[in-house]
């Protein structure tokens, strides 16, 4: 077996053939979502007492990771992606809602009979390539990568519901849609039930049983995802970005912030900066090992 890493952005192992059945080893981090490229053979969900054949693309959110026991011949390669890394690929295009939606959840897709299968394989490669080379590790390049994988996997994906369930999906899509309108605008969470026709307890409770988080935690979420990508590409300052994101002054940002990273907007970008020198630096020690 061949490993490398990269963390905390990301990580790629790679399962050659066995002569015998093997469980998965992730050799990544426990709090790292799994996004696994099924090249041949099979595999064994035990928890779901489901087998999934090659070609397939799976994939575990955090938290959600079952025992996954590896049939003979079978061969795979395993990515352990961050939550940095799926904010990053998810990002907040047209298709943001939908492919935030689909990596809350589990998922196995067929490749069997689908064109798209060598590119998938390729965007595999890539990726680990990109994890592989010290010099390389391009946060936007892998993010890049996982992007195009999840949008051919909303393409293809099409999971069964039964009624019920697909009502529930249709108002975690919808409150989605509007977080994505309206979380700079600072909305109650009465405001978005008002907006969805439903009742608070009620949009409490999908949310809570399809993302095992409550509204309001998944607006914050929203909040300091933007938060940090702001502090992290542009030079605006944190009263600019705190008027941006809908806070009447910088304290209050400052505490939201805190509150929900443990570090203050001002200390998290002198660590981006100091992670970004130290890549650089190592970037120069690589270029200097040149012929």
């Amino acid at each position: 077996m061949e490993k490398s890493t990269s963390k905390p952005y990301a990580a790629c192992q790679i399962e050659r053939e066995s002569l015998k059945p093997r469980v998965l080893r992730r050799r990544f981090s426990a709090e790292d979502a799994t996004f696994l490229f099924l090249e041949r053979g099979k595999l064994h969900v035990d928890e779901d007492d489901l087998e999934v054949p090659g070609p397939a693309l799976c994939y575990w959110p955090q938290a959600q990771i079952p025992k996954i026991t590896l049939a003979p011949g079978t061969s795979a390669k395993v990515l352990g992606i961050s939550d940095g890394l799926i904010l990053d690929a998810v990002g907040s295009q047209a298709e943001s809602v939908h492919l935030r939606m689909m990596v809350e959840q589990p998922f196995h897709v067929a490749l069997q009979i689908d064109p798209r299968f060598p590119h998938v394989e390729s965007l595999f490669d890539w990726f680990a390539f990109e994890v592989k080379v010290p010099r390389h590790r391009s946060p936007m390049m892998l993010s890049a990568y996982l992007r195009c994988l999840l949008i051919m996997v909303l393409r293809v994906h099409a999971p069964k519901v039964e009624d019920d369930q697909t009502k529930r999906s249709e108002v975690l899509r919808r409150f989605r849609h509007l977080v994505e309108l309206h979380y700079r605008d600072q909305w109650k969470i009465s405001e978005y039930a008002s907006a969805l026709g439903v009742e608070y307890d009620r949009l409490h409770r999908i949310c809570k049983r399809h993302t095992a988080r409550s509204p309001s935690v998944l607006v914050h979420e929203r909040l300091i995802a933007e938060a940090k990508v702001r502090l992290e590409k542009t030079g605006h300052s944190v009263k600019e970005i705190a008027s941006a994101l809908g806070f009447s002054d910088g304290s209050r940002f400052g505490h939201f912030f805190k509150k929900n990273t443990g570090v203050s907007p001002g200390a998290y970008r002198q660590l981006i900066l100091q992670v970004e020198a130290d890549d650089i630096q190592l970037q120069s020690r690589s270029f200097a090992d040149w012929p």
